[in-house]
């Protein structure tokens, strides 16, 4: 996940020779069905559950449809015996964004129908205390070993377990396919998303918050800010979206009911 350079460190005026630690990324095609859907830019390491747990969040299947699942070191191949995933592909078209896909926008009447969104919803009645989230976000910055090596890092945590005292932590180079690969090791270790809370320390914009909903997460943290897509996407789908968490103070920014102060 990250190498050893060289470099030349400039500083007051001095200039020192130096071997510095930098994050290493590759291309990974993914197919399900071994029909072609994505060519990522990842990080090394769990790619297997990159594949799956990306599947699963752009809406192409659903977690129980998964069969099985295979990667080498270029590719990752999910099965499944959805036979509808497809016509579901079909809704998408390709992104420049790094992590994939974008929404085709169709007609529902007079409005433009959002596939991402539509019918997509979490249930309300997960609660979580806040002090939990700011030692979850704690933990995650502890755990967080390529980013302090190299500062070329994003890192996904998703707490789970009773009273939120269990969390798996990944990192890699791009926000978007950290929550893929997370969300993939939450899948096989067949955990129950709708208890979960998915911590991050990248931006949170609409297409992440839709990923979360489609699973059933209903809680998502940052440590920095939160994009207005996210906001409009988390208020249609019931999840709470939560930026700026760091110390003892966070801005809820949708369905706050959720969150227990004190």
């Amino acid at each position: 996940m990250n190498k050893k350079v060289n470099a030349v460190k400039v500083e007051n005026g001095s200039v020192i020779e130096i071997e510095d630690e930098v994050a290493v990324e590759k291309k990974l095609k993914i197919y399900l069905n071994d029909k072609f859907i994505a060519n990522l830019t990842i990080s090394p390491g769990y790619e297997k559950e990159l594949g799956m747990g990306f599947c699963v969040g752009e809406g192409f299947i659903d977690a129980g449809s998964i069969k099985d699942a295979c990667a080498d070191e270029n590719s990752v191949k999910v099965y499944t015996d959805d036979k509808n995933f497809e016509f579901k592909f079909e809704l998408y078209l390709s992104s420049d964004c790094m992590a994939g896909f974008r929404p085709k926008k169709i007609t529902k009447g007079d409005e433009p129908y959002d596939v991402t969104v539509s019918d997509v919803s979490v249930p309300p009645s997960l609660t979580v205390d806040s002090g939990k989230i700011f030692q979850g976000m704690r933990e995650l910055q502890k755990k967080a070993v390529m980013w302090k090596k190299t500062g070329g890092f994003h890192i996904a945590g998703l707490m789970h377990g009773d009273d939120f005292n269990d969390i798996i932590v990944v990192e890699d180079i791009s926000r978007h396919t950290a929550a893929d690969k997370v969300i993939g090791i939450g899948i096989t270790k067949g955990l129950d998303f709708g208890k979960c809370v998915l911590l991050t320390s990248g931006r949170i914009p609409g297409d992440i918050v839709v990923k979360l909903a489609r699973v059933g997460i209903p809680v998502a943290v940052t440590r920095t800010s939160v994009i207005d897509s996210g906001i409009k996407v988390a208020e249609n789908t019931g999840v709470t979206l939560i930026g700026f968490a760091r110390g003892n103070r966070m801005n809820v920014y949708t369905h706050k009911e959720r969150i227990i102060i004190y």
